[in-house]
């Protein structure tokens, strides 16, 4: 037994080893020393950029495309046609919430339940079952004042896992209106159709970033690249004309007619006043059909069914389709035999119901004939007859250069998208009868805008101008960015021919087939038109109308189409209603007033 005071002895071989250990615990502080040095010094920025880096990407992942807001549409007034609107998402991100402790994440669920009524089994769901996802759409569209309440708390990130998002929605004030011209835009915010598409680069603005970035310092600093709003487009339209237009349609469809298309211009200078059509469609739900058909019919259409009917509704006819314009097309062909000096006032003509070329019978609209008439009453009557004798006089080849001098041979360039194109005859096959079916306005095909682009001609002295909608474009400073100034192409015809061709149209409604137009105090000028569709066995008609006033110097020029009217042998006069009811307000509100206490309303003839 050892005693207390007894020293104890280190061997050799016990020192040799203690000494080994304390020099493999020196080497191992050395080494792990060096390691941290290594770790601090040489990789420690590039760990801190990793983490920052980190921290960015959860700091701005759900905000970093800035939407810029789209630019207005206006009237030449002012008014708007279209805008678009501030409006917020609320997105649940349940990436970030399945890393939270239970108080924040309940602290979040309660908050949704309490305050947008969303269900607490269903957000733990989508914590538990979509860990992967950090972009789940709660709710969309969302006005300011829905979330005004909770706004700066979201923002401010007080519940964890829940982001709000700022985008524009486009709506249009006036719902149906203008809707064939406007267009809408699409559900990935870009332009369909009309002015919405034909000015997207304009109207559609730049998109701006937010982002976050580690400087030299190597802590996180915001970015931001600012969005830049869309220009400003102010169309020519007159917002009250475009109304009256679009309310006299409303007030005539008693004869239930399958379209309906009216186009209004200004004839001195090709500004578009108003274009509207029916049936129209809302323009804040353009993909909506429950306006035209029943859930039970819908239920029944395919996909295809419902495109091709929707392809139809927004497609644009006075731009885009082409129609045999009929007796309005005569006016046309009395200027040029004018201009060209193949006939005069003093003229006779005498029509017994119908003319015989090679064998085949033309008729006129009036069966027993109008007998002798003079050349402004064989435009007066809308004579066949007469317009066949006038075009046989022209030749050929006369009645060809004018087509083409009146712009039928080409696009009007308005600047919509989708203008169609005439279907004319080539000269070399123009033959007797193309040239006398052709005289009044059948066997070819133009369309509304054509058609009205070149009638300005017959009203203004003979000049013809680029049809336009658009007015100026500026930005969001009110700076002008581009202005549409007036484009005149031509002169078609001698202002001599134009003043005899005007009164002569004036004289159609005084006295001739356009009665149905009169407006007491007024001097109206125009055109009336049946023409048969093809097939002509089906016995199916679109009537037209094409007017102005005042005549002395018109400054609304007008073409009413209505198409298929359910009666039997239609006539102009379905058309001649709807302009004659838009003229008795747009005359006043453009402060043109009767100059005479004329009431005179005779009946209307059948043409």
């Amino acid at each position: 037994m050892t005693s207390l005071n007894q020293k104890t002895y280190f061997t050799y071989a016990m020192k040799r080893n203690l000494f080994f250990l304390f020099f493999i615990f020196i080497i191992s502080i050395v080494l792990l020393g060096g390691r941290i040095y290594f770790i601090v010094n040489a990789k420690g920025s590039n760990y801190k950029i990793k983490v920052l880096t980190q921290q960015v990407n959860n700091n701005v992942r759900y905000n970093n495309l800035i939407k810029p807001k789209r630019g207005t549409i206006f009237d030449r007034n002012g008014s708007i046609l279209a805008e678009s609107i501030k409006v917020y998402n609320l997105i649940f991100d349940p990436g970030v919430l399945s890393t939270c402790d239970e108080k924040e994440i309940q602290k979040t669920i309660n908050f949704l339940h309490k305050n947008y009524g969303h269900n607490k089994d269903e957000l733990n769901n989508l914590i538990k079952n979509k860990a992967y996802s950090n972009y789940e759409l709660l709710a969309t569209n969302l006005e300011y004042s829905e979330i005004e309440r909770d706004f700066k708390d979201i923002k401010n990130r007080e519940y964890k896992g829940l982001h709000i998002t700022e985008e524009y929605k486009r709506i249009y004030p006036n719902d149906n209106m203008l809707s064939d011209a406007l267009g809408f835009v699409n559900k990935n915010n870009q332009g369909s159709w009309g002015v919405e598409e034909t000015y997207e680069k304009y109207l559609k603005g730049e998109e701006g970033r937010e982002f976050g970035v580690i400087n030299d310092g190597n802590y996180i600093e915001n970015k931001y690249i600012d969005a830049v709003n869309g220009n400003d487009v102010i169309l020519t339209i007159d917002q009250t004309i475009q109304y009256y237009v679009e309310q006299a349609i409303k007030e005539n469809l008693d004869t239930n007619p399958k379209n309906v298309y009216v186009v209004a211009t200004n004839p001195q200078n090709g500004e578009v006043l108003a274009m509207a059509s029916y049936p129209s469609y809302n323009l804040n739900k353009p993909y909506d059909l429950s306006a035209f058909f029943t859930e039970e019919q819908l239920g029944e259409m395919t996909l295809e069914d419902k495109s091709n009917f929707l392809y139809t509704l927004w497609r644009n006819f006075i731009i885009s389709d082409t129609y045999e314009p009929g007796s309005t097309y005569k006016p046309f062909v009395l200027a040029a035999a004018l201009e060209e000096l193949k006939v005069n006032l003093a003229d006779k003509y005498y029509c017994n119901g119908s003319k015989v070329l090679y064998k085949n019978t033309i008729t006129c609209w009036e069966a027993s004939g109008h007998g002798d008439q003079t050349l402004i009453e064989a435009l007066e009557n809308s004579c066949n007859v007469a317009f066949m004798d006038i075009g046989e006089k022209m030749g050929k080849e006369t009645y060809y250069k004018y087509q083409q001098l009146f712009g039928f041979g080409t696009k009007t360039n308005i600047d919509l998208i989708g203008e169609g194109e005439s279907t004319l005859h080539e000269l070399n096959a123009i033959g007797p009868v193309e040239l006398a079916t052709s005289s009044f306005g059948q066997s070819f095909n133009i369309s509304p805008i054509q058609l009205v682009t070149s009638f300005a001609a017959l009203i203004n002295g003979g000049y013809t101008y680029e049809p336009h909608i658009m007015k100026k474009i500026v930005n969001h400073s009110g700076n002008i960015v581009e202005v549409n100034n007036s484009k005149q192409i031509k002169q078609v015809i001698s202002r001599k021919t134009a003043d005899i061709t005007k009164e002569a149209m004036q004289s159609v409604v005084d006295n001739g087939t356009a009665k149905g137009v009169k407006i007491a105090g007024y001097d109206i000028g125009g055109k009336t038109g049946t023409a048969e569709k093809l097939p002509r066995s089906a016995e199916k008609y679109m009537v037209s109308f094409v007017g102005f006033a005042p005549v002395d110097n018109p400054q609304i020029l007008m073409l009413v189409i209505v198409d298929e009217p359910d009666v039997k042998k239609p006539r102009s006069i379905y058309a001649q209603r709807i302009f004659k009811s838009v003229m008795e307000k747009a005359l006043p509100y453009i402060n043109i007033y009767p100059t005479t206490d004329n009431d005179d309303n005779d009946s209307v003839t059948k043409e």
